[in-house]
């Protein structure tokens, strides 16, 4: 009887466990790209879509009036409280702020911190490096491609422009999540396809390892009837009812141990 590592039911079982793999490898490469390019591109909807909410609500005549020094007065406390709120119903989100043009750069207005203590800009700071996104949304809603640095940490942006009550534009609001935050979902997704092929992986080396194992069974007895053959021993029985190759060769065997029986009852008669 050959041994586990060469018997057929080994072969077959890492045989077919490594198509599986190869398969399902190959699935992984192409599904995982394409899983957190689809949750990248929902992310920044979802971005877009709340910078433009955001923009709709503030009133761009009275972020137009505020000027640097003007971080006390309550024109600009009631609009720090409104980004503030807003920010906070999403926990996702760690900052919502406004900006406008100032010369050939951008200066920040308000930052969504300004009345729980993490206020990082004050009016008129410098945006240092405006994005072509940024600049873009002066003209309609827009998102950064790809994670952006700021103030307060490494984010995800999308941009929507702010108008006054002529429909001009005055500035823009823009609604940062934390590149954590997206780095998570894209993670969960790889994660959970991961998972997926795993267990892909392990059922079909379980119902391989079953199939091979009944069909090397089969054969084990063959092998057993024809070592009594070869010793004279036509008492055999084979009890195989398949509908396969295997069950060919069962009903083979039957034929040979029949016609043997005859020859060596003939044999005797002779004698």
């Amino acid at each position: 009887m050959a041994d586990m590592l060469h018997s057929i039911m080994t072969k077959l079982t890492a045989g077919f466990v490594i198509l599986v793999i190869l398969i399902t490898g190959l699935t992984f490469l192409f599904t995982v790209g394409a899983s957190t390019d689809k949750i990248q591109e929902s992310t920044q909807q979802e971005l877009v879509a709340l910078a433009s909410l955001t923009a709709a609500d503030l009133n761009g005549d009275e972020i137009a009036k505020l000027k640097p020094g003007m971080e006390a007065e309550i024109l600009y406390l009631m609009n720090a409280e409104q980004l503030a709120h807003m920010s906070q119903a999403d926990h996702e989100i760690v900052k919502i702020f406004t900006a406008r043009k100032q010369g050939d750069g951008m200066e920040y207005v308000i930052d969504s911190g300004y009345n729980i203590g993490k206020r990082d800009v004050k009016i008129g700071n410098p945006v240092s490096n405006p994005t072509p996104a940024m600049i873009s949304a002066f003209t309609g809603p827009s998102v950064e491609k790809d994670f952006v640095e700021r103030p307060w940490g490494t984010v995800l942006a999308g941009y929507a422009p702010i108008k006054n009550a002529r429909g001009e534009v005055i500035g823009i609001v823009g609604v940062d999540m934390d590149a954590a935050v997206v780095q998570n979902r894209m993670d969960f997704v790889g994660q959970t396809i991961y998972l997926i092929l795993f267990l892909g992986i392990l059922c079909a080396g379980l119902i391989i390892a079953i199939f091979s194992r009944t069909m090397i069974r089969d054969i084990h007895m063959l092998i057993e009837s024809a070592n009594k053959i070869s010793r004279g021993d036509t008492n055999v029985s084979i009890s195989i009812n398949r509908n396969d190759e295997i069950g060919e060769l069962a009903s083979s065997f039957k034929r040979m141990i029949t016609s043997l029986k005859i020859l060596m009852h003939q044999d005797y008669q002779h004698e």
